[in-house]
């Protein structure tokens, strides 16, 4: 069953989509989540409450194999979780097309560690990926990781390597928004590919990045870090030095300021 059959009247509306993997059913569509975004040390209630729920049909009670898709305005999927074993807690029943949207539950067996990813999914499903440079630095330092989060999952799920796909030779990291660590990882992606664009997520993300260009002969660059000792200052000297020695040791020039 496809996606298209909720009703393109109020399509543009869906944000989110649980979709039964082996049989490619959609079991229910909504236009937000509760509960499935949380802090880490946060306990689970156990079910995820789809807000405005726009159902497909009589979708079965459970599936093994569920996969939540985070779909833009056009229907398009933008963001994939595997989540394994769901069951709703409510009947299954149609729900037709129209303004009067129930709220219903299902019970997931994780939840998402990113408490902010859903703000930032929403905000991605309305505009399409970043075009203008710095937009995850115009939100607070505790949404970096979460921002990082939707960057990577968003990045791989659209069929994209962890490589350079920019064709500039040169890639500026500044470090004046910088706070957290999880922000130099947000600017080093967008400084070599693009906003919204992907270039690790850690140390070890960063290596990978690095051997795929390598192993695929894609076109060295130059990095450019300014206000390299506020870097060192804000994120540790040994992370700033480790990251440097990085890019040195796989042949990226650099040049600090």
């Amino acid at each position: 069953m496809s996606p298209e059959s909720d009703g393109i009247d109020d399509a543009q509306d869906v944000l989110y989509r649980l979709v039964d993997r082996e049989s490619g059913e959609v079991l229910i569509t909504a236009e937000d989540l509760l509960d499935y975004f949380m802090e880490e040390d946060r306990e689970s209630p156990g079910t995820v409450t789809f807000v405005r729920a726009h159902q497909v049909g009589r979708a079965r009670r459970k599936t093994e194999r569920a996969e939540l898709q985070v779909v833009d305005r056009q229907g398009v999927t933008i963001g994939a979780y595997d989540i394994g074993r769901v069951i709703a807690a409510f009947r299954p029943e149609f729900v037709p097309s129209g303004e009067d949207r129930p709220d219903l539950g299902y019970s997931f067996g994780h939840t998402c560690e990113y408490p902010r990813a859903g703000e930032i999914w929403r905000q991605w499903a309305a505009t399409g990926r970043p075009v203008e440079p710095g937009e995850w630095a115009r939100h607070p330092s505790d949404w970096h990781e979460s921002w990082l989060h939707v960057v990577q999952t968003a990045w791989f799920d659209s069929g994209r390597d962890a490589t350079r796909y920019e064709t500039g030779g040169t890639a500026v990291v500044d470090s004046t928004a910088i706070t957290t660590r999880g922000g130099f990882y947000c600017a080093l992606g967008e400084a070599v590919n693009g906003p919204g664009g992907y270039f690790g997520s850690n140390r070890d993300a960063i290596i990978d990045c690095l051997r795929t260009m390598r192993r695929d002969g894609a076109a060295p660059f130059r990095l450019v870090w300014r206000n390299f000792a506020a870097s060192r200052e804000v994120l540790g000297g040994d992370f700033a030095e480790s990251v440097l020695a990085l890019f040195e040791e796989y042949g990226v020039e650099t040049e600090l300021s």
